[in-house]
């Protein structure tokens, strides 16, 4: 679980109130207020345990609960039997008092239950109306909190869903940097995959080892993020090679898609499912890239091939890239028609690399690279370094 830094202020929009028991519920519906009100703006005691850790948690958690402008009570049985909530419903229910006797009209809008469980709370009469966000959407909870808080402040402005993020596909091809030989065809299926008004929202790439892969997955991400037209793109790159480090990887990947990191207790399938979810609230354009395939694993290959590529048919706010040694087959599939034939690589020959350099090099000659080539093992990455534009 990533920390969250505390509002300048210490003071909250919103703060949780809970059971541990229900934490995976609570937690989908403060990810998706967070998402609307921005950071810094929803306390979750998970998100902020390094500044309650201590003997004096108890008296700083009162003080989140009695500050906060609304605070959300978490409903059920567990809620009432255990101290620690408790201990935070003594404050809440103290706040709820200390409004009546100053005869405070905004405060009987400052506290806001919602069921997430069995049960009864003692204060919470029968004749409380508390909504069930058992049966509704996280994101449905979450507009609920929103406009809850609308009531106690009319003049706030939530951070809205799409600010600072590109509203819509592009209308025309744009140029793309391509630091790569040969691949023309990657190039323009990728220009493609871009545009508003094409049915294809799925590039598949696969190639053999030494072929460029993942030399090319890194392209299409800089493009993607230094995209004029686009600017704020919501994007992210996964290595499957890369998951013995999950965390890292997956830290990564949610860098530039401005979404929650999901915890880290979730396998990496139910992290993604996380990220997707959090996505689809937004539904703003988004490009992900998946990079070695073949190394995902059974699992997470079922969650792409049967969970995120079926996506692909109505999120029309949804492109994604898979590159590998292997991807997915989509010959039969009902993603198949929003989806491009499968391109092939195969590694860029030292004739390409000397067609590549002309644009740059001039001075160099074909026997020059065919040495960088052999010096190099026709590694992409380092060739493209070797014969492309010059640094300064």
């Amino acid at each position: 679980m990533v920390a969250r830094q505390l509002p300048h202020n210490q003071k909250f929009l919103v703060a949780f109130s809970f059971a541990g028991e229900q934490r995976a519920l609570v937690q989908s519906i403060a990810e998706a207020v967070e998402i609307k009100l921005g950071p810094s703006a929803v306390f979750l005691d998970d998100w902020y345990e390094h500044y309650i850790a201590g003997n004096d948690g108890d008296l700083k958690l009162q003080n989140i609960y009695s500050e906060s402008l609304l605070v959300v009570v978490c409903v059920s049985e567990s809620y009432g039997n255990k101290s620690w909530p408790g201990a935070e419903y003594e404050a809440i229910r103290a706040r709820q008092m200390r409004s009546r006797a100053l005869h405070n009209d905004s405060g009987k809008y400052d506290i806001l239950p919602i069921r997430v469980g069995d049960g009864e709370v003692p204060g919470i009469f029968i004749n409380t109306i508390v909504p069930d966000a058992r049966k509704k959407h996280a994101d449905e909870t979450a507009q609920l909190v929103v406009d809850r808080l609308q009531l106690i402040c009319p003049g706030l402005n939530p951070k809205a869903d799409r600010s600072a993020s590109a509203t819509s596909w592009l209308d025309t091809l744009v140029p793309l940097t391509w630091s790569m030989a040969n691949h023309s065809g990657v190039r323009e299926a990728f220009g493609e995959l871009l545009l508003r008004n094409t049915s294809k929202r799925c590039l598949l790439v696969s190639g053999s080892s030494e072929s460029g892969k993942s030399h090319i997955t890194q392209q299409m991400l800089s493009n993607a993020l230094h995209l004029k037209p686009l600017p704020g793109l919501a994007c992210g790159r996964l290595d499957f090679k890369g998951t013995t480090d999950i965390d890292a990887e997956v830290r990564i990947f949610v860098q530039h898609l401005d979404v929650p990191l999901p915890s880290s207790a979730l396998v990496l399938n139910e992290r993604l499912n996380h990220i997707l979810d959090a996505l689809r609230r937004k539904a703003i354009p988004t490009l992900l890239i998946f990079d070695t395939y073949e190394a995902a694993g059974t699992k997470m290959q079922d969650w792409v091939e049967k969970q995120l590529l079926p996506s692909i048919i109505r999120s029309t706010w949804l492109r994604i890239v898979i590159v590998g040694q292997r991807v997915p087959d989509p010959h039969g599939t009902i993603w198949e028609v929003n989806t491009f034939p499968t391109l092939i690589l195969r590694p860029p020959q030292s004739a390409d690399w000397f067609e590549y350099s002309r644009r740059y090099r001039p001075e160099v000659t074909l026997s020059d690279v065919e040495t960088g080539c052999t010096l190099a093992r026709n590694k992409p990455s380092i060739l493209a370094h070797l014969f492309g534009p010059l640094r300064k």
